[in-house]
């Protein structure tokens, strides 16, 4: 079996120059790096990634934690993330939390024991004075961490505009948003302000739900729109997560509510799922591959040791009209 020192040889560099290849770290030419390559192919090298890892004081996986897998939004950003970090020839540990910061928490103390070599954040249950003291890399997805730790998000101002501007063209006067739980430092809220206020600068009613718990469960939101209209009769408007709002469709058919001659609806991610939906939804998208890859592009940066010159990276959204505006 071919060994590090026989590529070096066969390619007339040193050890280090074919570590360099090997691991994408440092400047080498690309004419070295040609001959390197076709040693490698020709001696059939296969590099010990664990003895690789285990020289380099790293362990060759980035945890990805989120909420629930379950979710559209969130099943869509780990498989675009799982995809870019085995570019990089990283291996992804998926970690749901149910919302609960035990979990959350556990998870950060296996990043403190170097048991990962980072961790992208899209949890929303802990509170963010246990992330100051940790010392290896953290990316978070649309949660301000803190000073020092980049936080890459959605222009969620942008994405409350756009739903509010289309539901006002669409002639609704008396509107009703689903917002998450508050307490938590998150740019989504953003978008919850800037479509509240863009209708009352314009004289027109809106009337925030206000969910109880950051739940990601398909029954949780089955079950927050059963007495919606029942207690909010005469809106003409409904603006949440895709799957909030086509819950509301469907309970808005059972009460003989049609859309969009009763009731127009804005829905907000974008996800796959909303194309299963009749008729079509009108829907804010966020660019979940997009913001995917400018984590992973992030974790590589720290786990190499370079300093991140922008924190706060917020991606454009654009609105995909369909048939409930």
């Amino acid at each position: 079996m071919s060994t590090i020192q026989d590529v070096a040889k066969r390619a007339s560099v040193g050890a280090a120059t074919v570590s360099r290849v090997l691991n994408g770290n440092g400047y080498v030419k690309e004419e070295t790096r040609e001959k390197v390559m076709r040693a490698i192919e020709e001696l059939d090298y296969t590099p010990n990634e664990m003895a690789r890892n285990l020289f380099f004081k790293r362990t060759g996986i980035v945890a990805i934690i989120i909420p629930q897998i379950s979710h559209p939004f969130f099943a869509e950003f780990v498989d675009e993330a799982m995809l870019e970090l085995a570019k990089y020839n990283y291996k992804v540990m998926v970690c749901n939390t149910w919302d609960e910061s035990h979990y959350e928490l556990q998870y950060l103390e296996m990043l403190q024991r170097s048991m990962v070599d980072g961790i992208i954040f899209g949890a929303h249950s802990l509170d963010i004075r246990e992330y100051q003291n940790a010392k290896r890399p953290i990316v978070a997805l649309d949660r301000e961490l803190g000073a020092g730790i980049p936080c890459v998000s959605a222009d969620h101002q942008e994405g409350g505009r756009l739903a509010a501007e289309v539901l006002m063209e669409a002639g609704c006067k008396k509107v009703l948003q689903f917002c998450g739980k508050k307490g938590v430092s998150t740019p989504s809220f953003q978008r919850h302000a800037c479509f509240e206020r863009i209708f009352q600068e314009h004289g027109l009613e809106c009337h925030n739900f206000t969910l109880s718990r950051n739940s990601f469960s398909y029954g949780y939101f089955h079950r927050i729109v059963e007495g919606v209209f029942e207690q909010y009769p005469d809106i003409d408007g409904i603006f949440g997560t895709d799957i909030i709002v086509m819950n509301a469709i469907r309970r808005a058919a059972e009460l003989g509510i049609r859309v969009p001659e009763d009731l127009k609806a804005v829905a907000y991610d974008g996800t796959g799922v909303t194309g299963l939906m009749h008729p079509d939804l009108t829907t804010v998208v966020q660019p979940i591959g997009e913001l995917a890859r400018e984590c992973v592009h992030l974790m590589m940066e720290l786990t190499q040791g370079n300093a991140i010159a922008q924190t706060s990276i917020k991606l454009p959204v654009i609105l995909r009209k369909g048939m409930t505006t």
